[in-house]
C-alpha cells in the first residue's frame, strides 16, 4: 500500500455502522487511503467507499451508501467478483486518461456465506505498465455515449420519458451482469420487450431465450413444463420431455406472471437458483443448470408475501436488480410517439396512407387513462385504420367510449358546476340531482350500457331509474 493517512473515527456515512456490516465500525480505517475503496453488501448495496474512489473513478454524480451498485457508474471487475463471487483482478482503461487504473475485488464470506465484496482501485501512469488487452477492463463512458447506448440497446421500445427511462437505465445494468432480474409493472407495459432486450444484449446472447407464463399453466403441467419428464414416469408419459430450465442451460428463462405461481413450485424454483440444479419427474438423476431467470409481474409481491401466497425468499433470490416499468398513463408524453410508430407500421400492413391523427383525437388519447396500456393502444390504432374512411384520424374515428368521455369531461370544465337545480332557487334534492344525471347520461351516450359505464353503475339500474323518471331514449 502506499503512505496512508489514519482517518477519524468519523464515517463518511453512518448507514454502514447501522447496518452491522462485516464489523462496520472498523471502515474509518480506508477513510484517508490514497487507494479507492468500495464495499457491496450481498445485495449489491453500497455500504461504504471513501473520496479516493470517488476521484479515481472520476464518479461526478452524487452517490451515497445504500444505493445499488447497479444504479451508479460501475465496472465490470467489481460486478464479475459480485456475480461469480470469486476473486477478480484487471485494470481500467479510463476515458482521455493518461492514467491507468489497476483493480482488485474480492469476495466477502463469514461462516461460508457471502456477505458482500471489496474493491481496491489504485492510478498508475500508462507509461509504467505495459499493455496487455487482455487485463484491460473497459470502464463506463461519458454521459452521453451512456444514453446512447441504452437507446441502441432497447430500440424496440418507444419512448423517451424520464419515468421510461429510469426503467431501462436498469435494464443497461442488468445486461451487463448475470444478475436475476424482476420486471414489475401493469398489463401491457412492455416488460417482455425489455427482458428480451436483456437477453440479447448480455453475455448470454448466443445461447437460449425462453419463455414461460406462469399465469396459463395449470398448476398440474407447470412442473414438467419447467423440469420435464422421464418416460413412464406417469400416465401419459410415453416419452422423456426436457424441461424449460434443461433447454434454456447457458442461456435465459423468462418467468411470466410470477405472481400466479403456486407455492409448492416456487420451493422448486428456489432450489434450482440456490443449487443449480433439479430433478426430472420421474428420476433420481440430477441435472446440472447455468440459467439467468428474468422475473415478470403485474402483481405487488409484498402484499402476496404478507398473504402468504408468495414466499419471502424466492422473492429476494429474484429481486435481485428490480425494474419497475411505468404505465402508460404514468407517461403520457410519449403517446404522440408511440402513436406515430403504430400508425407507420400497421398502415403499411393494411396498404391505407393514413397522414396522422388529428389535435382533437390526440388530446382526447392523451386524457384517456388506457387500463390496458400500450397493448390497448396498439390494438386500438389498428381498429381505427381498418375501420376509418379519410386520410386522419380524427375524434369521431375513435371508440365511443373514449370520444364521449372525453367530450363529457370538456363540457365538465367548461361549465359551472349544477348547484341549484329547481324552479325556486334551492338547493336540489337527491332525487332531482339522479333524474338529471341519468337523463344527461342517456342523452349523451345514448344506451343505459354506455350510460351505465360512465356512471360506474350497472346498466340494469340505469334502466330502472330511466323507468323511476319516465325517461325516454
Amino acid at each position: 500500500m502506499k503512505n496512508n493517512k489514519v482517518a477519524s473515527l468519523s464515517f463518511k456515512s453512518g448507514m454502514a455502522a447501522k447496518a452491522n456490516f462485516l464489523g462496520a465500525g472498523s471502515f474509518n480505517i480506508f477513510d484517508g487511503l490514497i487507494d479507492g475503496i468500495c464495499i457491496i453488501n450481498e445485495r449489491g448495496y453500497i455500504e461504504y467507499f471513501n473520496d479516493a474512489y470517488e476521484r479515481i473513478l472520476r464518479i461526478s454524480s452524487r452517490i451515497e451508501p445504500g444505493q445499488n451498485i447497479f444504479m451508479i457508474k460501475n465496472d465490470d471487475v467489481l460486478l464479475t467478483a459480485f456475480r461469480e463471487r470469486r476473486c477478480i483482478c484487471g485494470r481500467l482503461a479510463l476515458s482521455k486518461s493518461d492514467v491507468q487504473v489497476s483493480a482488485s475485488a474480492s469476495p466477502i464470506f463469514s461462516d461460508g456465506e457471502f456477505k458482500g465484496v471489496i474493491a481496491i482501485y489504485r492510478e498508475e501512469a500508462v507509461q509504467d505498465k505495459c499493455r496487455r488487452k487482455d487485463t484491460v477492463i473497459e470502464f463506463n463512458s461519458a454521459t452521453v455515449n451512456y444514453m446512447n447506448n441504452i437507446r441502441d440497446m432497447f430500440k424496440d421500445i418507444i419512448g423517451k420519458s424520464s419515468s421510461l427511462m429510469e426503467a431501462l437505465k436498469i435494464a443497461y445494468k442488468a445486461a451487463q451482469t448475470s444478475s436475476n432480474v424482476m420486471i414489475s409493472g401493469e398489463s401491457g407495459t412492455g416488460k417482455g420487450l425489455i427482458a428480451r432486450a436483456i437477453h440479447n444484449n448480455s453475455r448470454r446472447a448466443k445461447g437460449p431465450y425462453l419463455i414461460v407464463n406462469c399465469g396459463a399453466i395449470p398448476s398440474t403441467l407447470l412442473e414438467s413444463e419447467l423440469f420435464g419428464y422421464e418416460q413412464g414416469a406417469f400416465t401419459g408419459a410415453v416419452r422423456r420431455k426436457i424441461g424449460k430450465f434443461e433447454r434454456a442451460d447457458g442461456g435465459t428463462l423468462f418467468l411470466d406472471e410470477i405472481g400466479d405461481m403456486p407455492r409448492d413450485m416456487q420451493v422448486k424454483i428456489l432450489r434450482v437458483i440456490q443449487d443449480k440444479e433439479f430433478e426430472r419427474i420421474g428420476s433420481n438423476d440430477t441435472i446440472k443448470c447455468d440459467v439467468r431467470i428474468i422475473a415478470a409481474t403485474h402483481c405487488n409481491l409484498e402484499t402476496l408475501i404478507e398473504k402468504g401466497t408468495f414466499r419471502e425468499d424466492l422473492y429476494y433470490r429474484l429481486n435481485v436488480l428490480p425494474i419497475y416499468v411505468p404505465s402508460l398513463k404514468e407517461r403520457r408524453e410519449d403517446i404522440p410517439m408511440l402513436l406515430e410508430h403504430f400508425i407507420n407500421r400497421i398502415s403499411i400492413d393494411m396498404n391505407r396512407e393514413i397522414t396522422g391523427v388529428s389535435p382533437e383525437a390526440e388530446n382526447c388519447l392523451l386524457n384517456y387513462d388506457w387500463p390496458g396500456n400500450i397493448r390497448e393502444l396498439e390494438n386500438l390504432v389498428e381498429r381505427v385504420i381498418a375501420l376509418t374512411d379519410g386520410n386522419e384520424i380524427d375524434i369521431n374515428s375513435l371508440p365511443s367510449k373514449i370520444s364521449s368521455l372525453y367530450r363529457v369531461n370538456q363540457n365538465t370544465y367548461s361549465t359551472p358546476a349544477l348547484i341549484n337545480m329547481n324552479n325556486s332557487g334551492n338547493i336540489a334534492t337527491l332525487e332531482e340531482y339522479e333524474k338529471e344525471i341519468i337523463k344527461e347520461a342517456l342523452a349523451r351516450f345514448g344506451s343505459y350500457n354506455a350510460a351505465g359505464k360512465a356512471l360506474g353503475i350497472t346498466h340494469r339500474t340505469v334502466a330502472l331509474k330511466a323507468r323511476r323518471y319516465n325517461i325516454v331514449i
